[in-house]
């Protein structure tokens, strides 16, 4: 009788996922207390990049616009949209819009026909319907959160979008592996995970979501290789 064949072993990334676990599992949330209205307006933002109505519609630039343009979007949520000021101009544009944030100061220092506007909760939770939105906007938030509140976050900005889901984040610049992953805190104290761009891409399509290659070039117009765009 022929004995069965042993099946060899074959984990060739298991010290990779050995290392990825034990990271993930030494990261701390960042609390909302710590933004708060000081971190909007703090001296460590370059270039002047402060939550004031007239720096930020200089820093925003043609951004709403483009949007606009591009996407040609009804109904926009804004996840982790701050005070809100992106929101106030794509309003001014005749876009719906709505936003998410963690920071209860956010409503405290938005415009104040946005206040009404902004919902505060946790942006890994869901918080508004299925697909109510045609643009999910998420710039500048996942850096801010631990990997396994990016891997929810995903998940959510998937779920709220009925088309597209446009993101920015800052990315690691040289991981070693797919899952390698770094902080920035000398950009901002609270960019706690810098993950391998490629990673992220994984999330969106374990959500179903494909790569949006020509839109991604045309958000990209200050060239910093930052942006993702996926659609349903």
């Amino acid at each position: 009788m022929t004995a069965p064949a042993e099946t060899p072993e074959y984990s060739p990334f298991l010290a990779d996922v050995q290392a990825f676990e034990q990271a993930v599992r030494a990261q701390e949330a960042v609390t909302p207390e710590h933004y708060d209205s000081e971190y909007f307006a703090t001296d460590w933002r370059d270039e002047d990049n402060r939550y004031e109505l007239e720096t930020r519609r200089r820093v925003e630039d043609r951004q709403p616009a483009l949007l606009n343009e591009v996407f040609e979007p009804e109904r926009v949520l804004d996840v982790g949209c701050g005070p809100g000021f992106l929101m106030l101009f794509l309003a001014e544009l005749g876009i719906e819009v709505s936003g998410i944030d963690f920071a209860p100061v956010s409503r405290e220092l938005a415009p104040p026909e946005m206040r009404d506007m902004i919902l505060i909760g946790d942006v890994a939770e869901p918080h508004v319907p299925e697909q109510s939105a045609d643009l999910v906007i998420c710039r500048e938030v996942l850096e801010h959160l631990t990997v396994i509140q990016v891997r929810k976050t995903v998940e959510q900005l998937c779920r709220a979008s009925s088309r597209f889901v446009y993101v920015t984040t800052r990315f690691h610049p040289a991981p070693s592996s797919l899952l390698d992953f770094t902080t920035d805190f000398e950009t901002d104290p609270t960019h706690v995970t810098l993950l391998a761009k490629d990673f992220l891409r994984c999330l969106f399509v374990l959500e179903g979501f494909h790569r949006r290659e020509d839109l991604e070039q045309k958000m990209d117009w200050a060239g910093k290789g930052r942006v993702l765009v996926y659609e349903r």
